[in-house]
């Protein structure tokens, strides 16, 4: 791994190109961000779309649209001007993902040839919309030095299971933030979902509901059981007072 280069990160990054997001991809990640930061817990990362990552002195930075870095050291906060400079973090990230937005960004050649340059464990490249005319979802893992795609389609509900990261991806049909659409999703080895924190709050919410239509329905059969049991008692004492009136012991009966 190359020493830290002999220009300022500001330097470093002002040799790479901006790339502009289109609403659709920064919506998707959003929902790729949240429902980490949401539902994974037990372990250190870094999840962020549009890091420059910087790997080799004196080359620009290389800036996926999304990188995930597991197990990282809790001062990375301390590199917030910077940015994510290997020999800094000390390690390589472990998933990048690309989102086809044009058909200009050579995501299957210079950019996968990077990726495995920088010995990133997982390459996933997201084509919603199909403009390289492949499938919409395809996933590499370094194997050596070298990429080996290991998934490639467009159905729904099927899973990818990186297992070096301990994640899966899957494509979903759904809304978020207001839109119907189709989304790139973490979930577990089941095919679970990951939650954002909007749909836990939501399911949280109709849980806490159900539990009170829940608790409400007991109540009304416990008042409904005590309604039965009054009705019992006084049919009960009436026929005690008519099997009296009649001479009969009803304690005898």
């Amino acid at each position: 791994m190359d020493k830290s280069p002999n220009f300022t990160p500001h330097e470093a990054i002002a040799q790479t190109e901006i790339a502009i997001d289109t609403f659709v991809t920064a919506k998707q990640k959003r929902l790729l961000t949240d429902s980490l930061y949401t539902s994974l817990h037990g372990q250190p990362f870094l999840i962020e779309s549009n890091i420059g990552i910087l790997h080799t002195q004196g080359q620009p930075l290389v800036a996926p649209d999304l990188m995930l870095s597991l197990d990282i050291g809790e001062d990375w906060w301390t590199h917030r001007h910077h940015p994510y400079s290997l020999w800094e973090f000390g390690k390589s990230p472990d998933l990048v993902m690309e989102i086809v937005s044009t058909t200009t960004g050579d995501e299957l050649g210079a950019k996968l040839s990077v990726y495995e340059r920088l010995r990133v464990s997982y390459y996933v490249l997201f084509d919603p919309e199909r403009l390289l005319g492949g499938p919409r979802l395809r996933a590499f893992e370094l194997r050596g030095k070298c990429y080996f795609e290991i998934a490639k389609f467009n159905e729904l509900d099927k899973p990818i299971w990186l297992e070096q990261v301990g994640l899966g991806l899957m494509l979903w049909q759904g809304e978020f933030e207001d839109k119907d659409g189709l989304w790139l999703r973490w979930c577990d080895q089941q095919g679970n979902i990951l939650p954002t924190g909007y749909e836990l709050a939501q399911q949280e919410l109709l849980d806490r509901e159900e539990y009170e239509k829940r608790a409400e329905r007991i109540e009304s059969q416990l008042l409904q059981a005590n309604q039965r049991t009054e009705r019992a008692k006084k049919w009960a004492q009436r026929l005690g007072e008519q099997l009296r009136a009649l001479g009969v012991d009803p304690d005898t009966v």
